[in-house]
């Protein structure tokens, strides 16, 4: 029971597979996604559609295998997933439905949180409803400064512009990475992968692991541009976002300050248009 009590630990020895959870858990979330790629091609479900079933696929499917691995094999994640993934649905509907239903987007980060508050098998995730502010300010300063360095790179480098217009798209965008894209991946990427790993391997084997996979995840987004300037760069920035996010969680205990870094730089990201 003290494992269940104790925050992050970094120098607590990683039993069991590589991989810390059941890879089955993967396998609905796959059906649902690629079952909606799959209808949307064959033109029995709108667009619309496809994009909500692949945001409950991806997105719930990597939640669900953070949750797995919390739990350690031991049964009592699945409810908590499900919470999840239905808040996820909630969501990607509410936005198809209307721009302001992407508020919806706020749910998911709530049932995290509640999950958090009521389970401490979360804190084996770095996930807890504090962080020391010091280590919370670090990692704005460091996401602020990489979204700085690229809304200035890209701005001056290759003209793209920088704006806030139309304010509702990009509400949209922030809402989005803060319900789904930032809260999964360092659920997952950071305090499932990289914390089993950088127990068994030591940090920068775990580190270099984990933000390879982090930038295959990204480049592989069909929203991304495919400009060849805008692949190289998304691959420069989004390594030290994901080095910096592990040494945030290897440094402080906390997945906080990692998902502090990862917010505000999409935050400044989001105000890029790329052409």
């Amino acid at each position: 029971m003290d494992a269940l009590t104790r925050a992050f630990d970094p120098a607590r020895s990683a039993n069991g597979p590589l991989i810390p959870f059941p890879p089955r858990v993967l396998v609905p979330f796959a059906v649902v996604g690629l079952g909606g790629l799959v209808a949307g091609h064959l033109g029995w479900i709108s667009l619309a559609v496809v994009k909500v079933l692949g945001v409950v696929g991806f997105h719930g499917g990597l939640l669900a295998a953070s949750f797995a691995a919390a739990w350690e094999g031991t049964r009592g994640w699945k409810p908590h997933a499900a919470l999840v993934a239905l808040s996820l649905l909630t969501a990607a509907t509410a936005c198809a439905v209307t721009p302001w239903g992407c508020l919806a987007y706020l749910l998911p980060p709530l049932a995290v949180a509640l999950v958090t508050l009521r389970h401490p098998e979360c804190r084996r995730m770095g996930l807890a409803l504090w962080a020391d502010w010091r280590a919370l300010a670090r990692g704005v300063a460091i996401g602020g400064f990489l979204g700085a360095h690229l809304l200035l790179s890209a701005s001056r480098t290759f003209g793209y512009p920088v704006r806030l217009n139309p304010p509702g798209s990009y509400l949209t965008d922030v809402l989005y990475d803060v319900g789904a894209n930032v809260l999964s991946s360092e659920c997952f990427f950071r305090g499932t992968l990289f914390n089993r790993w950088q127990r068994r391997w030591s940090f920068w084997p775990a580190a270099v692991a984990v933000t390879g996979l982090s930038v295959l995840r990204y480049l592989a987004d069909p929203a991304l541009p495919r400009a060849v300037e805008t692949m190289a760069g998304a691959i420069f920035y989004l390594a030290l976002l994901s080095l910096s996010g592990c040494a945030l969680l290897r440094s402080s205990g906390s997945l906080l300050p990692s998902l502090a870094a990862a917010l505000v730089f999409f935050s400044a990201y989001r105000m890029l248009h790329v052409r």
